[in-house]
């Protein structure tokens, strides 16, 4: 099985990326990925095995232990950080490094913050206000800008735990340019806090006429932890403060000034997944030089149908699950909804 899924790796019959789902103990890391690389690293490819920083050190003994014996293959590690201090002599070493790596067949084992480092400090180089103070400063960032073009055009990458690699926070590893401000700032967060409280209004009058439909539990004091047990419920919620937004309870986003036309295409854009292309064009003709867009756009995405962030967090996302017997379905002992 796992020659034939390293093939089905090497040659996928989409010609793309792909990412395949295997359970534990089936030798992702100590079988499949020594005989993806090894197969890939043909002299012409800079072969780059990017794990995660706490596994790189047995991903790296793994694969010296597979490959540097009999089938004679270097395994390299070039760490990269923002604290390197770029030089002449360091990118030319690092290219030099990533070439040998190619021509003897080797394999590189990189973390996601190598990769984005080397790519930041590009980025910042660029940055830099006013002109490159000299020669060999432009030539060094001509070199860096090479290396990332070669890069992008020789590298092969094997992801190992790919569902935390792609995951949002390997995206940036530290900021760049100049600090701007979020958008919308700062009625962002103050229409969110109003959001919330319109939220606990309806939701606690909902709860009194349906119990069955919620879980709602006010002991901690505060704001009460909400659970929504049918989408049904959550719409009906939603509506609910879409109407407050557009009669004006939001303080900071004066809605109900709006013409009714506009409140009506106004209505259907916060709530509903599709929209037309006539409901857009009104409402930001309309709001053109204000900041009202903004405000819709935020509640649209706290609200929308099905997709809003407010639908995942009362019902989709279960913040703490209780374990224990249900002996109707098995005798484990299991999450109470795992095996509905």
């Amino acid at each position: 099985m796992q020659v034939a899924v390293a093939h089905t790796m090497v040659s996928p019959t989409s010609r793309r990326s792909i990412s395949l789902q295997l359970n534990m103990g089936e030798g992702k890391s100590s079988v499949i990925v020594p005989l993806i690389v090894s197969t890939l690293a043909n002299g012409s490819e800079l072969v780059r095995v990017i794990t995660l920083k706490p596994l790189a050190s047995q991903m790296f003994e793994v694969l010296v232990s597979r490959l540097s014996g009999l089938p004679n293959r270097p395994i390299f590690y070039v760490p990269i950080s923002r604290s390197l201090g770029l030089k002449n002599s360091i990118v030319r070493a690092i290219r030099g490094l990533f070439e040998r790596c190619v021509k003897k067949g080797g394999v590189l084992v990189v973390q996601p913050e190598h990769i984005l480092s080397l790519k930041l400090m590009y980025i910042d180089v660029l940055l830099k206000p006013g002109p490159l103070r000299n020669i060999r400063e432009r030539s060094m960032t001509y070199k860096l800008g090479l290396l990332q073009d070669w890069l992008a055009k020789v590298s092969r990458d094997v992801l190992d735990e790919s569902d935390e690699i792609l995951h949002v926070q390997y995206q940036l590893v530290y900021s760049a340019g100049k600090h701007i401000l979020v958008d919308d700032h700062p009625n962002r967060w103050i229409t969110i806090q109003q959001v919330f409280g319109r939220l606990q209004i309806h939701a606690m009058q909902l709860y009194a006429q349906f119990p069955e439909m919620f879980e709602v539990d006010t002991r901690l004091g505060g704001f009460p932890t909400i659970h929504i047990l049918d989408s049904a419920v959550f719409r009906w919620i939603s509506s609910l403060i879409v109407d407050d937004a557009l009669a004006g309870e939001i303080s900071n986003l004066p809605l109900d000034v709006m013409p009714s036309q506009v409140q009506a295409a106004a209505r259907r854009f916060m709530a509903q997944t599709e929209v037309s292309d006539i409901d857009h064009e009104l409402i930001h003709s309309y709001c053109a030089g204000t900041t009202l867009f903004s405000g819709i756009l935020l509640l649209r995405g706290l609200l929308m149908e099905g997709e809003g962030i407010l639908f995942y967090v009362l019902k989709e996302r279960r913040w703490r699950v209780d374990y224990g017997l249900d002996t109707s379905r098995t005798p484990l002992a299991v999450p109470y909804r795992a095996k509905v």
